[in-house]
């Protein structure tokens, strides 16, 4: 019976193990004293760039600038005393070899079967690329909502996803009004086949 159940608890933490070995975000535990690190798995090294046997036994104050583990460590206490899950959803970290990123992380607290915090869990995701998708796309939209040139998007029953200033200008509608409305709906009755088969002759031109 004892045996049995030691080598099932072995086989659970080894499988347990595996789990947090490979999945693709950090996840780090502190103790809640001295919040020093005690366990880190394979993608927090990689994002780092430190061993996990160079971070064990030692905390923030080792690896990052003052005011950036200042932030880090007020963070840990902040969720070891509310004993809740604390979510930072932007934090900026410096790191070994790949230079500032941007994280996404959770801290949760760990505690005994007395209710005491005794470890912090962390989990963060590095959300650095994405943070710079978001800009550009963001610059990308600025920049064609302040183009002299009208521009517009349809969808393939060609009603307007969005058009611009200068376009809503030149057709005598607001954005809003043209947004859901049919091309062809926007243009007097007489022109529309003609407008249709210019339509036509652009998308085979590749510029509709």
């Amino acid at each position: 019976g004892r045996l049995r159940i030691e080598k099932e608890l072995r086989q659970t933490n080894a499988f347990l193990d595996s789990i947090i070995e490979n999945i693709p975000n950090m996840i780090f535990i502190k103790d809640a004293d001295e919040l020093r690190f005690v366990r880190f798995n394979r993608a927090g090294e990689k994002l780092l760039g430190y061993k996990r046997e160079e971070l064990f036994g030692k905390n923030d104050f080792s690896f990052f600038p003052k005011n950036e583990a200042d932030f880090f460590i007020e963070k840990d206490r902040e969720t070891l005393r509310s004993q809740t899950l604390l979510e930072i959803p932007e934090e900026t970290i410096h790191t070994k070899k790949r230079g500032a990123r941007i994280l996404h992380t959770k801290k949760i607290p760990v505690l005994d079967p007395q209710g005491k915090s005794v470890y912090l869990l962390g989990i963060s995701e590095d959300i650095t690329e994405k943070i710079q998708i978001e800009q550009q796309l963001r610059e990308f939209s600025l920049a064609m909502e302040n183009a002299l040139a009208g521009i517009a998007r349809l969808d393939p029953n060609k009603k307007f996803l969005s058009v611009n200033k200068a376009y809503a200008a030149m057709m005598g509608y607001t954005q809003e009004e043209l947004v859901g409305l049919n091309r062809m709906s926007t243009i007097c009755p007489e022109d529309a086949d003609k407008a249709m088969a210019a339509f036509e002759e652009m998308k085979k031109d590749g510029k509709a």
